[in-house]
This record gives structure tokens, sequence and C-alpha cells, in this order.
């Protein structure tokens, strides 16, 4: 299998996951953390959103492990600083930082789906499943202008795929996080003291979510959940039910 953004807390949580499980997984992304040498694993140092290194990265994977692809999951992507920094006023977003947002959480997904499918159609017959990430931001009126709308984008995109692959027995799913508090959200939200702290009240369960919890989602419906798609999972412990 295929997983997108393997270096960021949820990306190598689901690499993790799905090795526990007897997949052999290859692993992309931009920094070079990505690069552990492990039994089943492999990770690629690449910019997702350049077409041709995606797609040579594509053809080491299948040189690496050799047969059929299974499953890949987007993971790669998030809210930028610009997101940030503008949420509370769109005027102050400029256009260009408007489409950088689009570009990594959305363009992305797409360049890495249209480099793997020749590999997903090799397994004609097997059960075979795309997961996108999206974001209950893209789902509620919580979030920033471009993010959510980019994350919207992605549950499109899933809709849009369903069919056309569908009928060749490929399943596509998008997975919808809630706030998962990570190093790298952390440094993101740095001048904002309490941030998350508001955050977690605003969950049903009362607690945020963690990289295994969105990483068992990808799991179910990879493995368990083999007649599902065209579906949106939210995985937010209620959060986009509970308003404050």
């Amino acid at each position: 299998m295929v997983v997108t953004g393997a270096a960021g807390a949820i990306g190598s949580a689901t690499v993790q996951i799905f090795l526990e499980a007897g997949f052999s997984v290859v692993g992309l992304d931009r920094d070079r953390s990505v690069v552990v040498h492990e039994r089943g694993y492999r990770g690629l140092v690449v910019d997702l959103g350049a077409e041709d290194a995606v797609e040579e990265a594509m053809r080491i994977a299948r040189a690496a492990f050799p047969g059929r692809l299974a499953h890949l999951v987007g993971i790669a992507g998030g809210a930028l600083a610009a997101d940030v920094r503008t949420r509370d006023d769109p005027a102050e977003l400029d256009p260009s930082a408007f489409g950088e947002s689009v570009d990594a959480n959305l363009l992305t997904q797409f360049i890495v789906l249209r480099a793997a499918l020749p590999w997903l159609r090799e397994g004609t017959g097997d059960d075979r499943s795309v997961t996108f990430v999206s974001s209950f931001n893209g789902l509620s009126g919580w979030g920033m202008p471009a993010y959510s709308a980019a994350k919207a984008g992605i549950v499109g995109m899933m809709l849009a795929l369903t069919t056309p692959l569908g009928r060749e027995g490929i399943r596509v799913n998008v997975v919808a996080p809630g706030t998962i508090r990570t190093p790298r959200t952390e440094a993101l939200w740095a001048g904002e003291p309490g941030h998350f702290d508001d955050l977690e009240a605003t969950a049903a369960l009362g607690r945020l979510g963690t990289p295994n919890d969105v990483a068992r989602a990808f799991l179910a419906l990879a493995t368990l959940l083999t007649h599902v798609t065209g579906q949106v999972l939210v995985v937010d412990g209620g959060q986009s039910v509970k308003r404050g």
C-alpha cells in the first residue's frame, strides 16, 4: 500500500498500523525523516505537487514491492500559516495564498491518485481502495476559507470518482478528522495559548483525537468495511455535533 504524508504524526501512525496488519508499505513525504529502513517499509522523499517526481516515486515503489497495489491513503496536506493568520478576515487572504492551500490539500491528492492508478488497476478482481483525508473543517462552519474549501473539494472529488472507479472494483472514501493535536498543529497555533484546551471542550467525547484514532479509521476502511464506497467517515469525537 501507499501512504502520503508518511512522515507526519498521522502518517507515521498509519504506516505503523498497516505494517502491524501485515502490509508492505510505501511512504511518500517531502520531509526527509520519511526515509526509514524497516522490513516491509520503503520511505521516499518526493514533492507531491510535482507530477514527474510522483510518477518516478511510483516506479521506484513498484520495483521495491513487486505485485499489486491494494490501498492508497492520501494524508499529505494541512493548514498553512496564511490560513491561520487570516482566518477571521477573508480580505486579508491573498488569492495566491488561497491557491497555495488548495494545491497543498487538494491538487496533490489528485496527482498521487493519477500516478497510482496504473498500479491499482493491476489488481483486477481484488478488493482495492483509495482513502483521502478531508477535515471536519470542510463539512462545518468551523475553519479557514482556503483550507476548508480544499477539504470540501476532496469530498466532491471522491464523490465524482466513486462510480467510474467502482466499475473497476476500486472503492473511494474520505476520512474527515476533527482536531488532532500534533507537533505541526501545535506550531501553527503557538500564538494562541489555550487553543487546544478550548477545542477539547467542543468534543462530545471530552477529548481531542489522536493520530492513532485516525489511523484505525484508515485500516477499517481498507480491511473491514469492504462494501463501503463513496462515504465520508468523520473521526472527530463529536466536535461537529456538539457546538460548544
